[in-house]
């Protein structure tokens, strides 16, 4: 295998940021309760950084890149892509709910709204770490998979990389101030 890693593992270290910022969610919302409101900017980075990195960035990649592979290689993976498929637009919707609770000032939907988006999206990664690339991995060639690793890397221009660099500071720090990490 020419790139040393296979597609999957490429896509489970995307997850693994995004674990990242659901455990500064959760951190945040831990806060916001203790203290009775929330810092709107902190908010702010939180959730777009889940906009643009978990999905823009990488459910964009699993969807354009990886499921149609999946779906054309085997019928039971098509029923598997269409159900993950599903559980992005959900979660793009529970994103969508946190910033009108957010933008309305409903602290306690906004943190009942948070506590269903890291729950699902927890969930949603496992099944895709645990069930879905697991399959993947024994459906794919390894030159499928290396053609897979190559699209998956190339899918970000120069820009998108500095403006992930920019947010993974963003991440950081809201890491440090929600998590003392």
């Amino acid at each position: 295998m020419k790139s040393g890693m296979k597609a999957t593992n490429f896509l489970i270290q995307e997850h693994k940021v995004i674990l990242r910022a659901l455990d500064v969610l959760d951190g945040m919302t831990a806060a916001m309760e203790a203290e009775g409101m929330a810092d709107p900017a902190d908010v702010d980075k939180i959730l777009d950084f889940l906009r643009w990195f978990a999905d823009a960035h990488h459910q964009v990649k699993e969807e354009t890149i990886l499921f149609p592979v999946l779906k054309a290689r085997a019928a039971a993976e098509d029923r598997s892509v269409r159900h993950m498929i599903f559980e992005h637009d959900h979660e793009r919707h529970l994103v969508e709910d946190l910033e009108k609770d957010l933008r309305l000032g409903e602290l306690s939907n906004f943190a009942s709204s948070a506590s269903r988006l890291s729950s699902t999206l927890r969930n949603h990664l496992y099944k895709e770490d645990q069930l879905l690339f697991p399959e993947a991995d024994s459906l794919l060639d390894e030159q499928q998979d290396d053609a897979i690793f190559e699209l998956l890397n190339r899918f970000e221009t120069a820009l998108d990389k500095e403006i992930l660099d920019a947010k993974l500071h963003d991440l950081h720090s809201l890491e440090w101030k929600y998590l003392r990490k």
